[in-house]
């Protein structure tokens, strides 16, 4: 059985358009989603990075509750944890363990493990869950684990943009996640997925 690592923020939960919302409500803007291509904080709002991550942290959970699943995330990790074990692992923080495990809940994202790490770098966690594969949206955390050797899916978005090593992969929805794990785990494709 082979250990699948899934970041949730941007992977699971569609949360760029709810911080975008909220960055324009907050600023009085009105950017889209490609408006993030080589996102500039200082010249889009004025904030150097970690103002803006701060204004993000400051409204964590109220991004947590208003997201809605990524098309397809559900029922394909439904699919993959009928044969190996899944470990979402995420950059939010501890504290929201409770509410993170009932929007997964809710949405009937299913799961063997989660881990809520308050903070970006995966490493540790990817190598304590010993985990075959990692489906990651942040490029620099697809880069860190990718390091150790662990295979990462980067899902596309405006915001990781850019040339990628050989371990890291792009898709672009959960359909190409199904096919590049069968992929690279080396495991039989037929009529079902597995």
């Amino acid at each position: 059985m082979k250990k699948i690592g899934i970041d949730i923020d941007g992977v699971v939960a569609d949360s760029q358009p709810v911080i975008i919302e909220k960055l324009n409500r907050h600023f009085g803007s009105n950017y889209t989603r490609e408006d993030f291509i080589n996102f500039k904080p200082r010249e889009m709002f004025g904030l150097t990075r970690d103002a803006f991550d701060r204004f993000i942290m400051a409204r964590e959970l109220e991004i947590i509750l208003e997201v809605v699943p990524v098309p397809g995330a559900a029922e394909t990790i439904r699919e993959l944890g009928e044969n190996h074990k899944i470990h979402l692992i995420s950059a939010r923080t501890p504290a929201y363990a409770g509410q993170t495990a009932e929007w997964l809940d809710r949405h009937g994202i299913v799961y063997d493990g989660l881990s809520l790490l308050g903070q970006h770098d995966k490493r540790g966690a990817c190598m304590d869950f010993c985990v075959d594969i990692f489906i990651e949206d942040n490029k620099k955390n697809a880069l860190q684990i990718s390091s150790c050797g662990v295979p990462v899916l980067l899902m596309d978005a405006t915001y990781n943009r850019g040339k990628l090593p050989g371990l890291v992969t792009r898709v672009r929805s959960w359909r190409e996640i199904k096919e590049h794990i069968v992929h690279i785990l080396g495991l039989r494709a037929g009529g079902n997925f597995f």
